[in-house]
Formats: C-alpha cells, sequence, structure tokens
C-alpha cells in the first residue's frame, strides 16, 4: 500500500492511501467514489486501517494518517486536545485538497471526527464512528498508571482487554506491535487530551448521514455509548460487528468494510 509524508501544520505527516503513488508533497489521487479520512485511536496509529483501505479501494478514494507524535509522524507530545487535534484534521484534508470527505474515526479517533463534524459540517459529508463515545473520563487510577509508565516506574503492559474473545494471536500481536509505534509519553497525552471532553449535549448538531459502529464484545460502557450516539444523532444508524471487541478495523476489517460501503452507498449525491 502506497504511503508518504506531507507536511501539515509544519508536521511531517504519514499517510497511507491507495490508488498509485505520487510525488512528494503531491495528494494521491482521490477521484474514486468518496474520500474517506480515517482517524486513529490515542495507542495505536493509521496501520490498524490498512486492511480496510484494501477492501474500499476498488469503490473509493479511503486513507490515513498517524496523528503528530504518534508512530512515524513528527512531533514528541500528542496534541494537547480533541479540538486541536480537530483542526489539525481539517488542516490535513485542506494540504490534500479534500473540499468533503467521509470521516472515519475508531476510539480517541471517533471524538476527533464528530468533533470535526460539529465545528466544520460543510466538510463532512458523512461521519462513522467505530468504538467511540460521546464522552470520556479518563479517572485518576489510568491517568496516574500511565503517568508511571512514561516515568520508567511501570510496565508498559499489553491490554488484551480491547480484544473480542474470538480475537486470533495474529491480530492481538499485531495490535501490539502498532502500538509500540508510539511513545509511551504521547499516549498519556493523548488521553489528557481526551480526559473530560464531552459533546452529548451538541449531537444533534451533527448534520450529515452517520455510522455508528460497535463491536459486540466491546465493554458495557462502549456499548452503551454507542447507543447515545445512534440516539443522539439526528441521522444516524447503528452497526453491531460479531466476534470484535474494541479494537474492530483490526478483529474484523472485512465486516466493519462492508458496513462501511454500504453506508457510502446511501449517502445522497
Amino acid at each position: 500500500m502506497p504511503q508518504k509524508y506531507v507536511r501539515v501544520d509544519d508536521v511531517a505527516t504519514f499517510v497511507h492511501h491507495v490508488g498509485p503513488t505520487t510525488l512528494p508533497e503531491r495528494p494521491p489521487v482521490l477521484a474514486r467514489g468518496e474520500t474517506v479520512v480515517c482517524l486513529h485511536g490515542a495507542s495505536t496509529n493509521a496501520g490498524e486501517f490498512t486492511d480496510l483501505l484494501a477492501r474500499l479501494e476498488a469503490t473509493h478514494s479511503p486513507l490515513a494518517f498517524d496523528q503528530p507524535g504518534h508512530a512515524r509522524s513528527g512531533g514528541l507530545d500528542s496534541l494537547p486536545s480533541i479540538a486541536r487535534m480537530s483542526e489539525f484534521t481539517r488542516a490535513f484534508c485542506d494540504a490534500f485538497g479534500i473540499g468533503a470527505c467521509v470521516l472515519l474515526g475508531a476510539s480517541l479517533g471517533g471524538s476527533v471526527a464528530l468533533e470535526t463534524a460539529i465545528a466544520a459540517p460543510g466538510l463532512v459529508r458523512g461521519l462513522v464512528v467505530v468504538a467511540g463515545r460521546a464522552r470520556f473520563a479518563a479517572g485518576p487510577e489510568l491517568l496516574e498508571r500511565l503517568r508511571l509508565v512514561t516515568e520508567g516506574k511501570a510496565r508498559r503492559d499489553f491490554d488484551r482487554s480491547g480484544y473480542s474473545p474470538s480475537a486470533t494471536p495474529e491480530v492481538m500481536r499485531r495490535g501490539f506491535m502498532e502500538e509500540l509505534k508510539t511513545d509511551p509519553r504521547v499516549v498519556y497525552g493523548a488521553i489528557q487530551a481526551l480526559d473530560g471532553w464531552n459533546r452529548e449535549a451538541e449531537l444533534a448538531r451533527v448534520a450529515c448521514p452517520a455510522l455508528v459502529v460497535v463491536g459486540e464484545d466491546d465493554g458495557e460502557e462502549l456499548r452503551a455509548q454507542a447507543e447515545v450516539l445512534a440516539t443522539g444523532i439526528p441521522r444516524a444508524r447503528k452497526v453491531v460487528i460479531p466476534k470484535a471487541g474494541h479494537r474492530v478495523a483490526l478483529e474484523q476489517p472485512e465486516a466493519l468494510a462492508n458496513a462501511v460501503s454500504a453506508f457510502l452507498a446511501e449517502l445522497p449525491r
């Protein structure tokens, strides 16, 4: 799959895309179907979407990028807020000449996508929130554990709770290897940025059609938050992906691609 760097807000930003390779600082060809911009979670990177991109390539123009500080993008720290991540996403679209797109966000990326749909309705013609929520409170225990990891006082454990019991060792190994590409300090900063974020009262402001995707084996709170999104966003519907936990794009890329493709086919032209 083609990869390239583009400078966004003076940050060297690493991008996965489909179609032919293009020259440095030149956007890929985005003429096929819908342009789908994928936004990753706090502990991972755009690499989690490569299987999804491959499955959408035949009829659409999907791409994904590493947020600043994550994996192979430049920067030593996470952006400090969901609002700032949304601004960066809009700057990314502007750098690629994307005037309207479908935003697909997973976990923290779902918060960024939702924030962007509210802040820039002219840019977002479709919204897909995967394993996302309308609000988040990290809690002191999680923040303290992440802080200790950044100081070398606690081990960086692999959290299997984000996966379905049906997930294979190969899928979980791949997920862990993707997580290792991002410095723990960046993960800590991303969770701090998400902590206290809340858009439950503003869901009715989402003007575009929306698809809310949740794994059937995700946590109880996430399944409840998926229902909040699906009922609060005026033009939303919900899809439950069997045999998937929180890492839907890694665990069940084909089922996710089928759900997204059906949603894209319904968007008004």
